[in-house]
């Protein structure tokens, strides 16, 4: 399964912007000694739950080797103190918590190492080593670029381009509230009756009392919102006994957006889309392998077929792509192809495809 991530470049102490996708920056920055602790601090200035990797020589190594720690879980606004030694190499990598809707978020460097994929069921003591020899994917690991930090650091935050610094707490609440499909029209970190109101109706709804400890509300909507995560978005499951390319287009708050592929084998199911439907401009583009040159690709609406948005055209690369906007696709290195659309009265949607959804394209060498 191919899952796309969009990434935004961490560099010491700055704040770089590196790509689309609603994606997220890191920062760091060196705090007042007087107003910080001795010891190096991680903080999550961000409105994503964070797992984390630190990789660096711990205290208490006697053979002072490089190594990783486990993943570590870090909610909005909260920060932990790795115990590492004084002057070692430090590197850290982060990314958003599955359990959130839409793309994995991450923040990272440039140093490449290996390590265990994200299992918070099964912590795993990592060894890794920089650019390894036998490859990241034959010792059935993951590849992470991470960013290295100066040891003489004492402060180390995560942020995104909202900067939400000491209201990032709140705004990861709201975050929640949102992936739960509660009614949370703007991510502000601003605690009003808005936020308030919204979140009683969340314990109302799970037969919570309103005071509860902060904990136990973020365990339920933690909880609550990986129960669903399954369940929202699109879910496209190959039932042909050929290799089926797809592809999905959607309104963001400012254009338009398509990306693929996702290859999908016979007899299984992919889940690239992980926000929910409800309300959504979302569409669809698959192809089918036939052992040709020429694919089939994913009929049209049939008039039967009860729609209230008409097919649109997006644009679609040869290779894995993310095209902003639907237009001048031959500009953007691009062509055009005809997305059918998703219903979107509900929050999410699982199609089962089969050789009979396909056809003969009009357009030849795409995948």
């Amino acid at each position: 399964m191919l899952k796309l991530i969009f990434s935004l470049l961490l560099a010491a102490n700055i704040c770089t912007l590196a790509q689309a996708q609603a994606s997220v920056s890191p920062r760091t920055n060196v705090a007042n000694p007087a107003m910080t602790p001795r010891s190096w601090q991680v903080c999550n200035e961000t409105s994503y739950i964070l797992n984390i990797v630190i990789a660096s020589v711990f205290e208490g190594d006697d053979e002072g080797q490089l190594h990783a720690n486990d993943w570590e879980k870090l909610r909005a606004g909260q920060c932990l103190s790795p115990k590492v030694k004084k002057g070692a190499p430090r590197y850290i990598y982060a990314r958003s918590d599955p359990l959130h809707q839409g793309s994995i978020q991450e923040w990272k460097g440039h140093h490449a190492f290996c390590i265990t994929p994200y299992d918070p069921s099964q912590p795993t003591e990592m060894q890794f080593s920089i650019l390894p020899e036998q490859g990241c994917g034959p010792q059935n690991l993951l590849q992470a670029e991470f960013l290295r930090v100066l040891p003489t650091e004492k402060r180390t935050a995560f942020i995104e381009p909202s900067g939400y610094g000491k209201k990032s707490e709140t705004a990861g609440l709201q975050r929640l509230l949102l992936d739960n499909n509660y009614g949370v029209k703007r991510i502000d970190g601003i605690g009003g009756r808005r936020t308030s109101n919204t979140l009683k109706a969340f314990l109302n709804d799970k037969g919570l009392k309103p005071d509860i400890s902060t904990d136990a509300k973020l365990d339920a909507l933690e909880a609550a919102a990986l129960s669903l995560k399954s369940s929202i978005g699109v879910t496209l499951c190959n039932d042909s006994d050929a290799r089926i390319w797809s592809a999905l287009a959607w309104r963001t708050s400012q254009n338009w957006e398509s990306q693929g592929w996702w290859p999908i084998e016979p007899k299984t199911c992919t889940h690239p889309f992980t926000r929910s439907l409800k309300d959504a401009d979302v569409f669809l583009y698959a192809r089918l392998e036939t052992g040709t040159p020429q694919d089939l690709v994913l009929k049209s609406v049939s008039a039967n077929e009860k729609s209230k948005t008409e097919e649109k055209e997006f644009c679609v690369g040869s290779s894995s792509f993310s095209a902003v906007s639907h237009e001048f696709c031959l500009d953007q290195g691009y062509v055009s192809a005809k997305f059918r659309p998703l219903p979107n009265n509900q929050v999410g949607i699982k199609l089962n495809l089969t050789h009979a959804d396909f056809t003969k394209p009009s357009l030849d060498g795409l995948r």
